[in-house]
C-alpha cells in the first residue's frame, strides 16, 4: 500500500521527535562523509533495483532539496505566508540525470549548502522561526515546521544509504 502524504509527514516528522532540528541538521553532512568514506564509486552508483535510487543518486537528491528549502526559506524571511510550489522528485531526478553525477561532489555541494544554511538558520530569532508560508502538498508551514521535514528527512535518507550498504557489504561477503 501507497504511503499518504499525511502519513509521510507523520513518519518523517516522528524522527526528530523533542530533538533540535538544527543540530541534527548541522550534523548530517558529516554522519554521510563517514558512511561513504572508502566506499568505492561503482558501489555508490550502483542501483539496488531498476526504480530504486543508487547511495549516490539519494545524495543528489538532498543536494538539490537543500537548494530546494534554502530558497523557500528564504521566500519566507522576504515575504508574508508566500506561496510554495511542491516538486515532483521523480522528474528533478530525471532532468538533474542523477544517476551520472559524481557522488562525492554531490555530498560536497549538500554539505557547502548545509552550512551556509545552518549558519542562517542558527541566528535567527525564535518569533522569526514562526513565519508561514502555504505549501501544495504540505499546506501551512512554518520555518521551523520546515526545520522538522529537513532533519526528518535527513535520517529518512541516512537510513536508506545504511540499508543500501549493509547489503552491498553482505553481497560482497559471499
Amino acid at each position: 500500500m501507497d504511503e499518504t502524504f499525511e502519513d509521510y509527514t507523520a513518519r518523517i516528522f516522528s524522527y526528530v521527535g523533542k530533538r533540535d532540528p538544527v543540530r541534527m541538521l548541522r550534523a548530517t553532512p558529516a554522519a554521510l562523509a563517514r558512511r561513504i568514506a572508502g566506499v568505492p564509486r561503482r558501489r555508490l552508483t550502483t542501483r539496488p533495483a531498476p526504480d530504486k535510487w543508487s547511495v549516490g543518486e539519494i545524495l543528489a537528491h538532498l543536494s538539490e532539496i537543500e537548494l530546494l528549502w534554502g530558497y523557500r526559506v528564504r521566500t519566507m524571511l522576504e515575504r508574508d505566508e508566500p506561496e510554495i510550489v511542491g516538486m515532483d522528485q521523480e522528474a528533478w531526478a530525471r532532468v538533474g540525470r542523477y544517476e551520472k553525477r559524481n557522488p562525492r561532489e554531490s555530498l560536497a555541494l549538500f554539505s557547502a549548502l548545509r552550512r551556509s544554511h545552518v549558519a542562517l538558520l542558527s541566528v535567527l530569532p525564535r518569533k522569526t522561526l514562526q513565519r508561514r508560508a502555504r505549501h501544495s502538498q504540505f499546506g501551512g508551514l512554518t520555518i521551523f515546521d520546515i526545520l522538522r521535514l529537513l532533519a526528518g528527512h535527513d535520517v529518512n535518507h541516512t537510513r536508506q544509504i545504511d540499508a543500501l550498504l549493509r547489503k552491498k557489504r553482505r553481497r560482497a561477503a559471499r
